[in-house]
């Protein structure tokens, strides 16, 4: 039977590394009765291995709205090219985080067109989704956001955060049985994201698992972090920086690459935590019933979804004794990188000088400079 694939995150649960993983792996995939296709859309700070980015994707005009009938377009056609793949393809994957957050907005309504265009085509669609505890992802997803940079949740507070409660979705259970109207309860595929979880101990291997494959040594496997999260420390730098009403692209792509970069040699500081203990178990006291239904009902396993414990950790606080190395360091190394770019672009206006000097003492001495040509050859 036609099957198509469908990795819909959730967002900041390793996607960038399976997405990156089924790039690298293509061809070994495609061996394995797989395909991993690639478009040549290309949407604004989406990395390329998101192929199903158009499903979802975002067209805006200058003032920021959006453009529906060119998102419908591109959705459609990109549908439409996947429908021609699977006249000579029987298995198909394709991948998104965005489309657990995105997939019911209006703007983009994907689960209706994907019924529609495939599921009442003869087309089974399976959905795998992996699922990360209500508040670990929270903080991850707002991490994300501040890293990022030039949105609306880029600027946001965790109070902010909290207090709002942000379009994420949150309720699992009630997403899942939201998706399963669309494309059937059985071919819903949930994973814990948990390592000790994970099939082989990685999560490329257990997307292999979820999909079917025997993994085998052909498979290539990369040791590297892809998506590093900000420390604490460096994601309240990073958003103050993300209010500045003057900044543009380039100048954030400087600030969030230095921010990585320093978040990646601390190491991650998950001895702070952003909520209060019992904070935290309020919070998450609300999902508990939705989670063990997930667990027996999605899973087949009488166990709980998650652990329910909360452990004592130190509630972060930016009067923390790091905090102000940390800005030192963060604008430390700005400067450095300032003057770097600084140097480099001397050194290209000199020797360009120079070429311009060498072409004007051509031009205002051609016989002596022609002379000056021969003696060389000679």
């Amino acid at each position: 039977m036609k099957t198509l694939y469908l990795h819909i995150g959730t967002p900041k649960t390793a996607t960038t590394s399976i997405q990156s993983f089924c790039y690298q792996n293509r061809e070994i995939l495609e061996k394995q009765g797989f395909y991993y296709p690639m478009f040549d859309y290309h949407f604004q700070n989406i990395q390329p291995y998101r192929n199903a980015h158009f499903l979802i994707c975002r067209v805006r005009d200058e003032n920021e709205r959006a453009i529906v009938e060119q998102q419908e377009c591109i959705t459609y056609e990109g549908i439409h090219r996947v429908q021609q793949l699977f006249e000579v393809r029987d298995k198909i994957i394709l991948s998104d985080e965005g489309i657990w957050n995105r997939g019911f907005i209006k703007d983009a309504d994907c689960w209706t067109k994907i019924q529609k265009e495939f599921v009442e085509k003869g087309i089974e669609v399976k959905v795998i989704v992996y699922l990360r505890r209500q508040d670990d992802f929270l903080y991850s997803w707002w991490n994300q956001q501040i890293k990022e940079g030039m949105a609306k949740y880029s600027k946001w507070t965790w109070q902010d955060v909290l207090r709002e409660k942000p379009y994420i979705q949150l309720d699992y259970f009630e997403m899942l049985q939201k998706i399963s109207e669309y494309v059937g309860k059985g071919n819903i595929i949930v994973r814990r994201f948990q390592v000790n979880d994970f099939v082989g101990g990685r999560i490329e291997k257990d997307f292999l698992n979820a999909l079917g494959i025997v993994d085998t040594e052909a498979f290539i496997y990369e040791d590297s972090v892809r998506n590093i999260s900000l420390t604490k420390n460096m994601a309240a730098i990073k958003r103050i920086l993300n209010t500045m009403p003057e900044l543009q692209q380039s100048e954030n792509r400087v600030f969030r690459n230095i921010a990585t970069q320093l978040s990646a040699e601390v190491g991650n500081d998950r001895n702070s935590s952003m909520f209060f203990k019992e904070e935290a178990e309020n919070f998450l006291m609300q999902y508990v019933d939705g989670n063990d239904r997930i667990a027996k009902e999605y899973m087949n396993q009488e166990d709980i979804l998650f652990s329910r414990t909360v452990e004592e950790k130190d509630t972060w606080d930016r009067s923390n004794p790091e905090m102000m190395q940390d800005v030192i360091r963060f604008f430390g190394t700005t400067t450095l990188y300032l003057l770097n770019q600084n140097e480099e672009l001397r050194q290209r206006v000199e020797s360009q000088e120079h070429h311009i000097e060498h072409i004007r003492y051509k031009l205002k001495h051609p016989f002596r400079w022609f002379v000056q040509k021969i003696n060389k050859k000679v």
